[in-house]
């Protein structure tokens, strides 16, 4: 064979190799991209309904599908996901806690009055942990908080490209659902502090009121006035 004829072979074989495995890089970044997709979607249809344990999240935030500069970008997404959404429950859980709505109870009034410590004490932390929850669940939906999870795990602009786009509603939330958010927790935090008036007017005035057959009894009219005075305020709250 001449020596032409082989250097032509050697070459063709190279390139034969070459587009092989370009075309199994092309497969495999489509696979790999493919996977983060779905599960993603999982992630999104589980997450939209708004009945789900957390426990299901964990579980699909807890494992990674894909390979590569691929598993970074899911790596940082699922992270996030899981931060965004524990802290959303645990919102939750505080907003939903009975206790916050038996504050003005005759039977609270009976059993922490006429000084009110554990009451006070309750207001007092649960006003702190929505204010401090309120800060990071708006931090959550900052631009720079959620690329901080993908520059955490590469500076591929590829990979940050893909994690955005994951999490394009989260970086382009409306300004409006933002306030939205603010203003609920407050909502919450106002009827708190009334409370707390309530609960302030209830000690300065020991002596003066008596709970009695589930209601609560006070000396004089202009007592009774101040107190209805504070639940019209929660009313229209």
């Amino acid at each position: 064979m001449k020596k032409g004829a082989i250097i032509g072979i050697v070459i063709g074989l190279v390139v034969l190799v070459i587009v092989g495995v370009g075309g199994y890089m092309f497969f495999n970044d489509a696979t790999q991209k493919a996977k983060i997709l779905e599960t993603f979607g999982e992630i999104e249809e589980l997450t939209k309904s708004g009945d789900f344990e957390i426990a299901q999240l964990e579980e699909k935030t807890s494992t990674i599908v894909s390979s590569g500069k691929y598993a970074n970008v899911e790596k940082a997404a699922k992270n996030y996901a899981h931060d965004l959404f524990s802290k959303a429950f645990e919102m939750k859980s505080l907003l939903e806690d009975q206790k916050m709505a038996q504050l003005l109870t005759a039977s609270n009034y009976e059993t922490d009055g006429p000084e009110f410590v554990e009451t006070k004490k309750y207001i007092t932390e649960t006003k702190q942990k929505l204010q401090d929850g309120k800060t990071q669940m708006l931090g959550f939906v900052e631009e720079d908080k959620i690329n901080s999870y993908i520059e955490a795990e590469t500076n591929d602009s590829y990979s940050i490209d893909l994690y955005r786009q994951l999490l394009a509603e989260d970086i382009e939330m409306p300004e409006s659902e933002k306030k939205g958010l603010e203003t609920s927790i407050d909502k919450v935090i106002s009827m708190l502090e009334i409370e707390e008036e309530v609960i302030n007017f209830l000690v300065e005035n020991k002596g003066k009121w008596r709970v009695q057959g589930g209601q609560i009894l006070f000396e004089t009219n202009s007592l009774v006035t101040q107190y209805n005075g504070f639940l019209t305020k929660l009313r229209i709250l």
